[in-house]
């Protein structure tokens, strides 16, 4: 894969001169490297090494020696953990701009679940010796690090909120809601969870997958939600949302 390609998850604007600016524009929250001008995004694309998983394929594997992270430039990645009796729990799902290797990106540890490519995923590792020397040369890189590990600190907060107290059906409605903030898309319109089945959304809450098919038809009865084999798109986000305070 071309850089050209890798750089079109990045703003366009010019870096400033100054590093305070620098590190004032940087943090969106989320996307490492969204928050990068063109000089720190040029020297994050070269400081890594780029790969290519396809369908299924790891990128990184649960309990195995933790070496930085990975930041999805095409493609989607689910997180996933070794449950009891062998049962997989999908964990999250992640898109371009995102990054998966955390919470441990540095020092001596094994990774806490596994990462794995949905379809062609391309990506960039940046390993621990990277990291460190990113950090040391680029303050706007060290701050949008800092503010996405914050964000994925929110995120698995916001599924272990989940998966505490609420009924099945409350619990899978918050996770919806959460996909679809998730999802980074223009909330007035239709939103696309891209490839999501039952199966999965059951083992996320702790549910059976028939309650969570009787949930399901009860939000496409009502035009909330669409489904499909292996696609969910939420049509009506407020109406979701208002779900939960009924």
């Amino acid at each position: 894969m071309g850089r050209s390609h890798a750089h079109e998850v990045a703003d366009p604007g010019e870096p400033s001169g100054e590093p305070c600016a620098e590190v004032q524009r940087a943090g969106t929250g989320r996307y490492v490297l969204k928050a990068l001008g063109k000089a720190d995004l040029d020297l994050v694309m070269r400081t890594g090494r780029q790969a290519t998983y396809q369908n299924r394929e790891y990128l990184l594997r649960e309990g195995e020696p933790a070496n930085g992270v990975h930041v999805i430039l095409s493609g989607i990645v689910e997180s996933t953990h070794a449950g009891t009796q062998g049962r997989e729990l999908m964990l999250a799902t992640w898109e371009a701009g995102d990054f998966v290797g955390a919470p441990y990106i540095l020092g001596d540890h094994r990774h806490s679940w596994s990462a794995r490519a949905l379809g062609r995923v391309e990506a960039l590792h940046l390993d621990q010796i990277a990291i460190r020397t990113l950090i040391a040369q680029s303050p706007s890189f060290a701050v949008a690090l800092i503010e996405c590990l914050g964000f994925k600190g929110e995120t698995y907060s916001m599924l272990a909120q989940t998966l505490a107290g609420q009924k099945a059906a409350e619990r899978l409605v918050l996770l919806l809601v959460k996909l679809c903030e998730n999802a980074a898309q223009d909330e007035n319109g239709p939103i696309s969870l891209g490839r999501i089945t039952q199966a999965n959304l059951a083992r996320m809450i702790g549910a059976t997958r028939q309650s969570i098919s009787l949930i399901l038809s009860r939000l496409q009865d009502d035009g909330i939600i669409s489904t499909g084999p292996t696609k969910m798109v939420v049509n009506d986000l407020a109406a979701l949302r208002k779900q939960v305070s009924d």
